[in-house]
């Protein structure tokens, strides 16, 4: 019996369907394939994962690690006004700057980073957020070459991990701070990853570029020269052999002497600064201090980062194709972890630079689970990894980075109604304040000093503590200070929770609410233990004040007498 005509058609037309079906699952497999090992691909969501972790973060503006992010931002501003003037004498004017906004410190930290931030700042205008971005591209460039490591090393698909490294707790947190340190970490991988294909080929290029790497990273943080160590250890361990691997090390030994020579310089003028940063003895007497960054790992890393990471590095070490590897991963990750704590300063944000070695290591970690997926179902690869990095940004999402807010608020009240008046600021985010300032004083009219400079001073011993010492004996002392030497008519005071415990200015709070003062207003701010901060009128006489004595605490037990603050 004939079939009707209409079901020959629908067969025919569903044994050509299938036929199309089986045709194009060899060409949709060979695009995913091709995706999942687009070195493009993998660069454009290294920077996609890296910007929307700092979307998730955007209230933030970078400057709520005190006191050094307000100053980070602060000495950006300072070294490009020292380029456009030209002085004669940079550092009086230095002095001069320091007199007018007492934050700056140029003297304590290299001036690479600096001057890319005042560019940005010149380019942008000078915004909190314009300094944030500059770290967040740095965070970028880390996160580019690690994926270029994990290509080079363990293949073209391996090179995912670069946007895994966004996902990383250190990297949310100090890719959201203007601070020295994510800079440093870009530098310094890009230093390893152009020595370690150096010693492979012997390429000149690669040493010049490992050269200029691992001096930009000593130029930008002093830490950053531990790159510069890395390299010699992998020099005497891995890479180089008999004659060569001691010619080798003697020019690496001497790029670490070069990198230290600017801290010479840095004596001279901060040797209270350096003094309480060198290492000491007392590091042998406490065993336990060795291993304050290993027991950090999991803040800087999150558990899960940590377990793959070391998972990873036992599998490698354990495996004869992957040894080597390994090796150059557990040098790179053992160096900062052991060299570091010998500095009295130590912090999580200090061993930032290991964090892309142990992502390398969760991806060697996770190769033999992906083996379990079909070869030549590339769909499931993209599956995983569409899930994994679903994971990661909600994770990220999750940790909490301070936000500091309201200073802005108070600056621009004082340029609007003192435009050319000076302030006294007393409280622990003098920083924060007169970054602002600083910001909306293009032409230097305005001043500011600090309640330590005047009423008190204080400073940090060598110990990290602070001491003080009172130059009031009384209320009535403050106001004639106030009256004849600061020549400031407004008085800024910081209200919270540590607000006026110590002598000094626990008197300076008595003063201003005498009757020689004037409450203004109050303006909400939120950092910290600070939830306002209330401002003052001096009523009566101020006597002018064309120059100061200028003694940076923090940095030197000098004082620079009869400083004219700078002017354009």
């Amino acid at each position: 019996m004939t079939e009707p005509l209409e079901i020959v058609h629908q067969r025919q037309q569903e044994t050509t369907a299938r036929a199309d079906r089986r045709e194009r699952k060899p060409a949709i497999s060979a695009a995913l394939h091709a995706c999942l090992e687009s070195q493009l691909l993998q660069a454009i969501f290294v920077v996609a994962t890296f910007c929307l972790i700092a979307g998730l973060h955007r209230s933030n503006d970078g400057l709520w690690f005190q006191g050094d992010s307000p100053r980070h931002a602060a000495n950006g501003l300072f070294w490009w006004d020292l380029i456009a003037t030209r002085p004669a004498s940079p550092t009086e004017f230095a002095l001069r700057y320091y007199a007018r906004y007492p934050v700056i410190n140029p003297i304590a930290y290299p001036p690479l980073f600096y001057l890319l931030e005042g560019s940005v700042f010149r380019a942008f205008g000078p915004s909190p957020f314009a300094a944030k971005c500059l770290v967040l591209a740095f965070g970028i460039l880390t996160g580019l070459y690690t994926m270029a490591w994990a290509r080079a090393r363990l293949g073209a698909q391996s090179g995912w991990t670069g946007a895994f490294l966004a996902f990383v707790p250190g990297f949310v947190v100090w890719t959201n701070a203007v601070m020295l340190n994510v800079p440093a970490a870009a530098f310094g991988i890009a230093c390893l990853y152009h020595y370690r294909k150096w010693s492979e080929s012997g390429g000149k290029k690669q040493l010049m570029a490992a050269a200029l790497a691992g001096a930009a990273a000593a130029l930008t943080y002093y830490l950053g020269a531990i790159a510069v160590f890395i390299c010699l250890l992998w020099a005497l361990l891995l890479s180089l052999r008999g004659q060569t691997r001691r010619r080798k090390a003697y020019w690496m030994f001497t790029a670490i002497v070069v990198a230290v020579v600017p801290l010479l310089f840095i004596a001279r003028l901060a040797p209270v600064f350096v003094a309480r940063h060198l290492p000491g003895v007392g590091i042998l007497a406490h065993p336990a201090q060795w291993i304050f960054y290993i027991r950090r790992l999991p803040a800087l890393l999150g558990p899960a980062g940590l377990l793959l990471g070391l998972n990873g590095l036992a599998l490698a070490l354990a495996t004869a194709r992957l040894r080597r590897e390994g090796a150059y991963l557990v040098c790179w990750i053992l160096a900062p972890l052991l060299a570091l704590p010998i500095l009295p300063a130590r912090d999580l944000r200090y061993i930032l630079l290991v964090a892309p070695a142990f992502v390398i290591a969760a991806a060697i970690g996770l190769g033999p689970v992906l083996r379990f997926l079909p070869p030549n179902r590339p769909a499931f690869r993209v599956a995983a990894l569409l899930a994994g990095l679903a994971t990661g940004i909600w994770m990220a999402s999750l940790i909490h980075i301070p936000e500091n807010t309201g200073f802005r608020d108070i600056s621009a009240y004082l340029r609007d109604h003192a435009p050319a008046d000076a302030v006294m600021y007393d409280g622990y985010h003098d920083g924060l304040f007169a970054f602002y300032v600083r910001a909306l004083d293009p032409n230097f009219e305005r001043r500011i000093m600090l309640g330590q400079e005047l009423v008190y001073y204080r400073h940090q011993a060598s110990t990290f503590r602070w001491v003080e010492t009172v130059n009031a004996a009384s209320t009535r002392d403050v106001v004639q200070l106030l009256r004849t030497k600061s020549g400031c008519r407004w008085v800024a005071l910081e209200v919270g929770s540590y607000s006026g415990r110590s002598p000094g200015p626990q008197l300076l709070r008595q003063a201003v609410a005498g009757s020689d003062f004037t409450f203004v207003r109050s303006f909400p701010v939120s950092a910290g233990s600070a939830n306002r901060i209330d401002l003052y009128r001096m009523l009566g006489p101020v006597t002018p004040v064309t120059t100061i004595d200028v003694r940076p605490a923090s940095y030197s037990n000098r004082i620079f007498s009869k400083i004219a603050p700078v002017t354009r």
